[in-house]
């Protein structure tokens, strides 16, 4: 409910100077505390409420206005009808206390503004006489700091639920795949669908950076797997490394590859430090792909190119037809080219060229003739070309085999053929292709084929009529369109005299401005004299000219061309003109150079790696070795190649007990013939003679599926596996060491008890034989007899618990808290005045019982034993923590100075003389010794006068289990 409380008046008076001067002097001193009190108290009389007297901080809350001998609510007319004036009545008519928490009222600061305060306000009756209450006192404390506080948490918390949850639908809504691990552990937290979505299998969490590797599978682009440390995620958060699309080759659920380009950057907190990283993954895999298919596509296009030229610049036809077939089989990649001419288009062809691979070197004369049936027709017949795979021409209905001619015919292994045909839309013949050096013919093959048809149609076509000028304007016209090359003509003294409409689509010049020499102004400034004297040195020697030079492109960016020209010549000799062509060639340059860069960056990570690395080829030899693998095993690259015998006979051809270790058995030489990789443990032989351990793996290098070579990573664990031995050596000797010490606390603890009972009985003899005359201080020392032998045989029991606190495993089981504090509490007994209050919501762990119990006994214990109260109260709760469970004990005791909360943990520390508090000063030393060996840690908030809350933490499961 909502107070005002409005000021007006301009001297704080509470009891006037009279008043106090009237006062005994015996009163002044408690008038004086109820003034400075840090809480507003007021006295107020009657059912009326007059104010008798106000102190100093009351007499703020009236704006120190002249208010003794008023009422209440003459001061404060918005009080009446209030939550204050119904305590006020209850106070009055029941003579009880009445009291209110965080009761709102709306204050006049000063300012004429109404501002919020919250108050406890606590009314306590003065009995009279007779019994009834005739005055009241109010008590007002302000909680208006802690009230906004706390809704500020509340409201502080609810906005950091509500970026988490927004941050987790960023992430989920993002089109990339993205990754979140803590820092520096690497333990993978967060994925999003678009992760599991790329890889085909779903989030996998991960505890560290080595689980991060085992659990998702990365290649290099040189086959090698991502090593732990190697991810751009794991630079991230260990280094601060900032990565940029770094392609990682990933393994997907299905067995094929994914090319994912990783950017990870450091997640740093205000201090600067790395809490976590962040990872975006980018499928990259068709872009990539494409790239490489482009490469081959422009080497294709370069291999077209230059078939031009040379198909156009063969003396006769029957060279032009054997470069055609030699230039197909070579651009396509398969081991058998062949072109047939059609003759009056009766189909029965003649073998007019062959190009045939090593291979089939044995059928190189063959050249029978057709008998103009079969398949090849259909595509003389139909001027379209067929692409088929053996079944699949072996199944065609139109397949004729190969009759009569099959001991002499090259065998076919699929089939790709391509019509010639001429300017009328008639058939010259075809070219035929067989037997693809890797795969099946494909859809990009057959396209290229088709333009090398074309091209060959043309220029045999062109040979075939001999049209002087016009045919070779045609001839050139024709190749042009056929190939995406820059075309020029020159005058015999190279001066460029004739319009190129592919040069003024490429540079923009206009005719104006490049005939003569004019072309030099577009070739770039570095490369124009050389350039230039080069196609001069070519004018003058009446040789071929070949150079490259960058060229401006239309658009000002530079092109990477090869310049090529060759002289036309007449009957006579004489050079009739020039002709050239200038392919950009700027995508295989760029290739090139990312290629020299990733092999330098790949040669760098090598010789600088820690681990060993070797390269053996398909007859086991080394060709690599970096640094790292030339200091462990003693060898330098240099010595193992001079010795020209597999890397097994060099440093893996003894086992340590003398015997030889064949190749056969040798798991690293397995990785190659099996295709697959190799890890494990093995002893190699070092340079000197001597035997160490190394953890290896091998994997092999494969080459359109066939195994090429090996890639071998070693590291030395000779020292790793002495530290594992004597690490168990070490463990041995210490539990032999805590068997022994339990033994001798039991028969310690047993033989110091033994004296300790004949005391006892002894005592107790005594009292019951002076039974009746034992009085007085007598027996009050018999008494305090017993009581230090009791405490005597409490110590022995607390050293003895000491001793075995946090050795002693007890089985792990589903421990549920609430029920182990209600057995706690059942053993404890309480007082019926005392109560232990429990949290209904405690968890169920994972955990030992008997340990947890323990801990719950003592703090409790402690916590009624030294409450210095009959009405002690005892609080138990928790809350969760994250990896942890974090549980209290508060009560409402004395409490204890900062001073001494660390000394509260030693052994035989107590702060009340032990004859005042029954104890040994060993219980607490024990909880802690149990909590921390438990994984947790056990503190103190306690201040005097205000209780003490002991507070530890638990481990949600048993660090041992896993």
């Amino acid at each position: 409910m909502t107070q005002h409380f409005r000021d007006e008046g301009a001297a704080a008076r509470g009891l006037n100077a009279k008043d106090v001067e009237a006062a005994p002097d015996a009163n002044r001193p408690i008038h004086a505390l109820f003034m400075e009190a840090p809480t507003a108290i007021a006295v107020l009389r009657g059912p009326d409420g007059v104010i008798d007297f106000t102190n100093r901080l009351a007499q703020r809350l009236f704006r120190d206005r002249a208010v003794v001998g008023k009422r209440l609510f003459q001061c404060a007319p918005e009080l009446a009808g209030s939550r204050i004036a119904d305590l006020l009545e209850l106070a009055h008519g029941s003579g009880r206390p009445a009291a209110a928490c965080e009761l709102l009222v709306l204050l006049d600061r000063g300012d004429g503004a109404l501002s919020e305060g919250y108050f406890n306000v606590t009314i306590e009756p003065i009995p009279a006489a007779g019994g009834a209450a005739e005055s009241v006192v109010l008590f007002a404390v302000e909680v208006t700091d802690q009230v906004l506080a706390r809704r500020r948490i509340e409201q502080l918390a609810e906005q950091l639920e509500h970026e988490r949850h927004k941050l987790e639908q960023i992430i989920q809504q993002m089109p990339h795949a993205v990754y979140i691990a803590d820092a520096p552990s690497g333990q993978l937290v967060t994925g999003n669908a678009q992760g599991a979505a790329q890889l085909g299998r779903p989030f996998v969490a991960s505890a560290d950076l080595a689980a991060y590797s085992d659990g998702y599978a990365g290649f290099h682009a040189d086959g090698s797997p991502y090593a732990p440390h190697e991810w751009p995620l794991a630079r991230a958060v260990t280094a601060g490394e900032l990565v940029r699309s770094e392609p990682v080759e990933m393994l997907r659920a299905d067995g094929s590859r994914a090319i994912i380009e990783y950017s990870a950057a450091p997640i740093r907190d205000a201090s600067g430090q790395i809490v976590a990283g962040v990872v975006v993954g980018v499928d990259a895999t068709e872009r990539i792909r494409a790239l490489r298919e482009e490469r081959r596509r422009s080497e294709q296009l370069k291999g077209l190119a230059e078939a031009s030229l040379a198909v156009n610049s063969a003396p006769s036809l029957e060279r032009m037809l054997a470069e055609i077939t030699e230039r197909a089989r070579s651009l396509i990649g398969a081991h058998q080219a062949v072109i047939s001419m059609t003759r009056d288009h009766n189909w029965a062809q003649a073998i007019s060229a062959v190009s045939l691979s090593d291979r089939y070197a044995a059928y190189r004369g063959y050249d029978a003739r057709t008998d103009g049936s079969g398949i090849y027709t259909l595509v003389c017949k139909q001027n379209r070309p067929l692409r088929m795979t053996q079944a699949e021409l072996e199944a065609h209905p139109a397949w004729r085999g190969f009759g009569g001619e099959v001991p002499r015919h090259p065998p076919l292994r699929g089939w790709l053929a391509a019509p010639l045909i001429a300017r009328d839309g008639s058939n010259i013949g075809l070219i035929q292709l067989s037997d693809k050096n890797e795969g099946e013919f494909t859809g990009d093959d057959e396209s290229i084929l088709m333009q090398l048809a074309q091209l060959a149609s043309v220029a045999i076509e062109n040979a075939r009529l001999r049209e002087g000028a016009l045919a070779a304007e045609k001839r050139f016209r024709s190749m042009v369109e056929a190939t995406a090359v820059v075309v020029w003509r020159t005058t015999p003294d190279g001066r460029v005299v004739e319009d190129s409409a592919s040069w003024r689509d490429f540079t923009g010049q206009r005719y104006e401005e490049w005939i003569g020499y004019g072309w030099l102004d577009v070739v770039h400034p570095d490369d124009r004299e050389r350039a230039g004297a080069a196609w001069r040195g070519a004018v003058a020697s009446r040789s071929r000219y070949e150079v490259e030079y960058r060229l401006r492109r239309r658009d000002g960016s530079w092109a990477h061309t090869v310049a090529r020209g060759v002289p036309l010549l007449a009957d006579d000799g004489s050079i009739e003109e020039w002709v050239g062509c200038n392919v950009d060639v700027s995508d295989i340059r760029r290739a090139e150079e990312a290629l020299r860069v990733q092999h330098q960056l790949v040669r760098t990570l090598a010789e600088n790696a820690t681990l060993g690395l070797f390269m053996m080829d398909a007859r086991q030899r080394c060709t690599f070795m970096n640094p790292a693998a030339e200091k462990i095993t003693g060898f330098t690259f240099d010595e193992i190649q001079a010795l020209d015998r597999p890397l097994h006979d060099i440093i893996h051809h003894k086992r340590p007990d003398g015997s030889d270790y064949p190749m056969a058995e040798c798991p690293i030489d397995r990785a190659l013939p099996r295709k697959s990789q190799e890890q494990g443990e093995d002893v190699f032989v070092h340079e000197d003679g001597s035997f160490y351990q190394v953890a290896f793996t091998a994997s092999p290098i494969l080459d359109g599926g066939a195994p090429v070579g090996t890639v071998i990573e070693i590291r030395d664990i000779t020292e790793q596996k002495r530290a594992e031995a004597e690490r168990e050596r070490l463990i041995a000797a210490l539990e032999r060491s805590n068997k022994e010490l339990d033994q001798f606390a039991y028969v310690a603890s047993h033989d110091l008890k033994a004296p300790l009972r004949g005391i006892a009985n002894l005592t107790q003899w005594i009292e019951e034989d002076l039974a009746g005359r034992l009085e007085g201080e007598p027996r009050e020392h018999m008494s305090l007899l017993r009581g230090r032998v009791r405490r005597m045989e409490a110590l022995i029991d607390g050293i003895l618990d000491y001793s075995r606190a946090g050795r002693v495993r007890h089985e792990v089981e589903a421990v549920d808290v609430g029920q182990v504090l209600s057995d706690v509490v059942e053993l404890i007994a309480p007082a019926p005045e005392a109560r232990v209050e429990v949290s209904p919501d405690l968890p169920v762990l994972r955990t030992e019982r008997v340990p947890l119990q323990q801990v719950f006994m003592n703090l409790i214990s402690n916590a009624l034993k030294h409450a210095r109260r009959a009405d002690v109260r005892v609080r138990v709760g928790h809350r969760d923590a994250g990896q942890l469970h974090e549980f209290f004990v508060e009560d409402n005791g004395p409490g204890i100075a900062p001073e001494f909360h660390d000394r509260v943990w030693g052994l035989f520390q107590t702060l009340e003389a032990r004859d005042k508090v029954e104890g040994t000063g060993i219980g607490l030393s024990v909880v802690k010794k149990i909590v921390e060996s438990r994984g947790g840690r056990i503190w103190i908030d306690s201040s005097p006068g205000r209780g003490a809350t002991f507070r530890f933490t638990w481990q949600m499961r048993d660090p041992e289990q896993r």
